[in-house]
């Protein structure tokens, strides 16, 4: 961008999930001029396209922000939350993992007064979003969309035992993960096209809308606030190599910088509680108490077992066979390198009705060795030697809730986070239930021949007060920030049914900071969805 180019009407920041369906979606007029702002670079590496690949980038700063947590007590020092930096944000980074959330999520946040969300209509941004041909897909799937998600393809006897041993415990065996309706069970989906290329939001919806004329992207380029008159947003102030500058919007600013960077560019522009922007000397451009506020994350854990007569997947990702396998990608685009995900998906009621799933499971022919051997022998790969087999579990319905808070009016210093993990006593409760319950499943008759003994976190562990200190150290975040910036009243939550933020003309936000409710599954797929809602929204309010 030259100097003279200015003047936008539109100015997104942030090209993560939701950014980059935002900029395909508004500049897909040719009329409307569309400004996106990352301030990471254009992921174009291999580390990125390649699905297992990320698992070599993870932590690496030049693809995450990483974000320390407030320590507390029952929970491990030096916690530190990582999500996706650059073009298509943690969609670039993440283990590629597809839900949409179920009708209910949808439905609930109508129910609270925001109708724009109900799930018919998020059903019908689904349908036009994704191209998902595979057999048995249910009929509100969309096969022709930019997105494309596939089925992960890997089988194996344990593997197919684990999709019965789900049918004994009472879910329903589906063809199709993502039909919604009931507890479930079935072969996981995945954010990677049919070539075996990861399908980021930037893949997906960014890139093909570059050659735009009235599309500019600016990367390596810092965000330091939104800049307001008369209660209106006017535009941004950025930093990149050449020093700051002001970018003017003459429609709206959209943030979608995440749960965790959008609720910090709002209160360093001045907008958030009186106490978090005194303290960090910001004059006070508008009182919203709740910017920042309403932290919610899924809880996750991991379990293993030995696994017998099958050899697992442990054995793939070490010498020859890791060298075969990623010689096979090169040549084929198929194969281990060409997904990430558990391979079975299994979505549970636990403390809530069949319909609306509460616990959920990802199911795989691995196994971690544990935090003493990894300690004893660093060098060594975290995978353990010998086969096993693991259940990823996650909490969906969390109930504590922690803050994100601006130290300082300077954009380079982190932000505070608390995550006020056990805030609410029932989510440690809750994670008994969802321990006690893939112990269940894991004994039943299908995979009585390949379970064997339990390793993390034990047998031994078998109270409720025993199994609730292992998850004090084995619990650990899902990375489905949320809720920071949330639908609500100006009482409640910082933005309205159409995310616009209350008190501010020209303002949106459009992320997972504006969900009022966790999903039930990964945030993923949502956070494209608000993208393609938001900009129905924008559209809709500048018709004419």
């Amino acid at each position: 961008m030259t100097d003279t180019q200015t003047i936008f009407d539109y100015i997104i920041v942030g090209a993560g999930s939701a950014g980059c369906v935002l900029a395909d979606r508004l500049s897909a007029d040719g009329q409307a001029r569309v400004l996106l702002i990352e301030a990471g670079g254009d992921n174009e590496t291999e580390l990125v396209n390649m699905p297992r690949a990320f698992m070599k980038m993870f932590g690496n700063p030049t693809y995450f922000w990483h974000f320390p947590i407030t320590e507390q007590e029952g929970r491990p020092s030096g916690e530190t939350w990582s999500y996706g930096r650059g073009l298509g944000g943690s969609s670039s980074t993440n283990g590629t993992w597809y839900l949409r959330g179920e009708p209910g999520d949808y439905d609930g946040w109508a129910a609270l007064g925001f109708g724009e969300w109900r799930w018919s209509e998020i059903q019908r941004c689904f349908q036009a979003m994704e191209s998902y041909r595979g057999a048995g897909a249910d009929a509100g799937r969309g096969r022709d969309g930019p997105l494309q998600i596939t089925q992960l393809p890997f089988r194996s006897p344990a593997i197919d035992a684990a999709i019965e041993a789900g049918a004994q415990i009472g879910l329903k065996k589906v063809a199709d993960i993502n039909t919604p309706g009931t507890g479930r069970i079935g072969y996981t989906q995945a954010t990677v096209s049919r070539r075996g290329r990861r399908a980021s939001s930037y893949q997906a919806f960014l890139k093909p809308a570059m050659h735009r004329p009235n599309l500019t992207v600016l990367l390596d380029t810092l965000v330091e606030r939104v800049e307001i008159a008369d209660g209106r947003a006017t535009g941004v102030r950025v930093r990149d190599a050449d020093g700051g500058r002001s970018i003017v919007a003459t429609r709206e600013v959209i943030l979608s910088a995440g749960a965790l960077q959008s609720p910090k560019l709002l209160q360093l522009s001045g907008i958030g509680p009186t106490a978090v922007l005194e303290r960090a000397g910001v004059p006070v451009v508008q009182l919203l108490p709740q910017v920042g506020r309403n932290l919610a994350d899924h809880l996750m854990f991991t379990m293993s077992w030995r696994l017998h007569k099958d050899p697992g997947a442990n054995r793939e990702f070490s010498g020859w066979r890791l060298t075969s396998h990623v010689l096979r990608y090169y040549l084929t685009r198929t194969g281990m390198m060409a997904y990430t995900s558990p391979e079975v998906t299994a979505l549970l009621s636990i403390d809530s009705p069949p319909e609306w799933p509460d616990a959920q499971f990802g199911v795989g022919p691995y196994s971690l060795r544990t935090t003493e051997e990894m300690k004893a022998d660093p060098g060594r790969g975290a995978l353990e030697d010998k086969p096993g087999i693991s259940v990823n579990g996650i909490a969906l319905r969390p109930k504590s809730r922690g803050t994100v808070a601006i130290r300082s009016a300077d954009v380079a210093d982190p932000v505070e986070v608390h995550a006020n993990w056990w805030g609410d006593p029932a989510d440690k409760a809750f994670l008994v239930k969802m321990v006690r319950l893939a112990r269940r499943y894991m004994r039943q008759p299908a995979l009585k021949n390949f379970v064997g003994e339990e390793r993390v976190p034990g047998e031994r562990f078998q109270s409720d007060e025993d199994i609730a200190r292992q998850m004090e150290w084995l619990a650990s975040p899902g990375l489905h920030s949320t809720g920071t910036c949330r639908m609500g009243t100006p009482e409640t939550g910082v933005v309205d049914g159409r995310l616009r933020v209350h008190g501010i003309r020209g303002l949106r936000i459009a992320d997972c900071s504006v969900m009022p409710l966790q999903p039930a599954g990964n945030t993923n797929g949502p956070a494209m969805v608000i993208g393609w809602r938001a900009a129905e929204l924008i559209r809709e309010d500048h018709a004419g």
